[in-house]
């Protein structure tokens, strides 16, 4: 049976979950996808490598192999592998790839033709792009969480100031897809003229260019979350900070940067603990504002964020600076403001110029003669009403 990628091969660098599901779908689709799966993983600690770390559920359809990195000869086995591969999926923090060995700088002189394809909570630069973090993170960044909370035009969901916690992972379903869609059309501009490029990715983009979030039903709030690690926190001036803290190290972290460094052996608490660490949370978050407290723990390393309103979302420096907020200029001078594109690749990119949207029949009279029509023809079409 043949399949729509057969033929196309792709090395993933495990293990980050949007990541490891845009692989998924490529291997879905007939790639043939090889993991490079690490030793071990620092971040998560020692039980995920005594845990299910091979995710079956994203890792379907893939081969795997184990390579220790910092080691020459098994970066050396990685440069086999690019060396007649058609792309490269990385989702390590800014400066990993380089580190060891995989970087689209090293890689390209390899192979010209190879797609590196990076997908990062934040992108390459930025303020923010050296911050860990995991949906909640970016949600709240990109103004999500508060918008939830008040949902659209006055229907369906009070607006009580509180950010709201989804059921699902927006970043990572949304990252995933983007994330997918970036790599096929490199693929076709690679099948199509030999050409390789890197592709710099964010799932904080992907939150920006949800355009209008779903309406959560009444009721429900950030409160009734019951994971300490996984909550927004009022701060002194009324604001919120959200955490999404699923690694042990950067749970440590946090608590040491909150000062209850007793409580880092505590990451797997439940039903009344779990309450108890909440509200000891809930009055040691109460003691700042939520910038002050953002300022102080991203020095910390672990993974916080701002819950922003849309207003601070849209003039967050991280947000300029991936242009995932752009003016649009009509032919009548209209400005309005609209989300960028969250699909960053090098030497194709999409498009820059936008172009706000046509109004109806505005473009009929081009359309029609690039079909090969008369201007008599098109006059008498629009008078009879047959075009617009």
């Amino acid at each position: 049976m043949a399949f729509a990628l057969d033929g196309v091969k792709i090395v993933e660098m495990g293990p980050f979950a949007p990541a490891n599901m845009a692989g998924q779908n490529l291997g879905d689709l007939g790639a043939d996808v090889i993991v490079v799966e690490p030793p071990s993983n620092r971040a998560l600690g020692p039980e995920w490598d005594k845990s299910d770390r091979f995710r079956p559920e994203t890792n379907r359809n893939k081969r795997m192999i184990g390579l220790d990195l910092k080691q020459e000869e098994a970066r050396a086995i990685l440069h086999k592998l690019v060396k007649n591969a058609d792309v490269l999926i990385e989702a390590n923090r800014p400066g990993i790839a380089k580190r060891l060995g995989f970087d689209y700088e090293t890689l390209s002189a390899i192979n010209p033709r190879l797609i590196v394809a990076s997908l990062t909570g934040y992108g390459q630069k930025g303020p923010m792009s050296h911050m860990p973090g995991h949906g909640l993170a970016w949600e709240g960044t990109g103004g999500w969480l508060m918008t939830q909370g008040q949902g659209i035009g006055n229907i369906g969901g009070d607006y009580a100031g509180e950010p709201w916690i989804n059921y699902f992972n927006l970043a990572d379903i949304k990252g995933a897809a983007n994330f997918t869609i970036a790599i096929l059309a490199a693929l076709y501009v690679q099948k199509s003229t030999g050409i390789g490029q890197y592709l710099d990715m964010a799932l904080f983009d992907g939150v920006i260019a949800v355009r209008k979030p779903g309406v959560p039903p009444r009721g429900n709030g950030a409160y009734n979350s019951t994971r300490p690690q996984l909550n927004a926190y009022q701060c002194k001036d009324g604001k919120y900070i959200a955490i999404q803290v699923s690694e042990a190290l950067q749970w440590s972290n946090m608590c040491e940067g909150l000062g209850v460094p007793e409580l880092a052996k505590e990451r797997g608490a439940t039903g009344q603990r779990a309450q108890e660490i909440i509200k000891v949370f809930q009055g040691i978050f109460k003691t700042r504002t939520r910038d002050e407290w953002f300022n102080h723990l991203s020095q910390w390393d672990t993974e916080v964020a701002k819950a922003n309103t849309l207003d601070e979302a849209r003039d967050d420096p991280q947000v300029k600076l991936r242009e995932m907020h752009v003016e649009v200029v009509g032919k009548d001078g209209y400005r309005e403001i609209q989300y960028g594109t969250p699909y960053k690749l090098s030497k194709t990119p999409a498009r820059k110029v936008h172009t706000r949207a046509p109004k109806l029949g505005e473009d009929t009279p081009k359309i029609l003669a690039e079909l090969g029509f008369k201007q008599a023809d098109i006059t008498r079409l629009k008078k009879a009403g047959t075009v617009i």
